[in-house]
């Protein structure tokens, strides 16, 4: 006489004992973020210098030195490509009720924000090669006229939300789920002082240290990403 099985009981005993691998699309969202604040920290280190904030001097500031422009436009634009990336990982960091809501909120809206702002970078090669092509009142108007654009303005507003409010907003987040520590807001709040506090590298400082707990946030993914937690993971849904 044969004896039949339950096929449920079969199936769950089978994906109980079959191997657990690595995670690699949380591993490579985890040095994604991870290498967000470094790539943005030496495209600001590397922007070309400029007399002061008035369009002319910003204008002639990218056409002055072409290569730097290129590497300092080439950097910030990457850097936001692998935040934009890897900031929507941080969903599956949560692990109970808390920040179920918030977390990816926070994860959809300041990346979408960082596409936006990658895609501003293009700009800098445009104005710099007008600077060298036309006369320079000329690029500048060309650069007035496009950034007064609505589009463009919008553009610009939700772009540049990812570095005054979407990584504060993140890292609050993630607080609230309990994956990270409240103290990491420091980091954002006192890195924003760079930019009233006259002292030298002030505002370079204050962009690396407003930038930097995605560092902490990345190496929660690398860790979540081992076959280890994974197992762990599985063994407590």
């Amino acid at each position: 006489m044969s004896i039949t099985t339950d096929p449920t009981v079969t199936i769950a005993t089978r994906s109980a004992t079959e191997p657990v691998g690595p995670a690699p699309l949380r591993f490579a969202a985890g040095l994604a973020l991870v290498a967000f604040p470094v790539l943005f920290t030496a495209g600001i280190a590397t922007s070309p210098p400029q007399a002061s904030d008035a369009s002319r001097d910003y204008v002639a500031s990218l056409g002055a030195d072409p290569a730097l422009t290129a590497l300092s436009a080439g950097l910030l634009h990457y850097s936001w490509v692998a935040f934009a990336l890897g900031v929507l990982a941080i969903i599956g960091l949560v692990r109970g009720p808390r920040g179920r809501v918030v977390v990816p909120l926070a994860a959809v809206v300041t990346s979408f924000s960082a596409i936006q702002l990658s895609g501003l970078l293009a700009y800098d090669w445009f104005i710099g090669a007008a600077a060298n092509t036309v006369p320079l009142d000329q690029a500048t108007t060309i650069f007035d006229t496009a950034v007064a654009d609505p589009w463009v303005a919008t553009w610009l507003v939700s772009g540049r939300l990812v570095g005054f409010v979407g990584i504060p907003l993140v890292i609050a987040a993630l607080a609230r789920a309990g994956v990270v520590s409240w103290w990491l807001l420091l980091a954002p709040v006192i890195g924003f002082a760079g930019f009233v506090v006259p002292v030298p590298f002030g505002i370079l400082a204050g962009m690396a240290l407003s930038v930097a707990p995605m560092i902490v946030v990345g190496a929660r993914l690398l860790q979540r990403s081992s076959a280890r937690v994974r197992r762990e993971e599985i063994a407590a849904s």
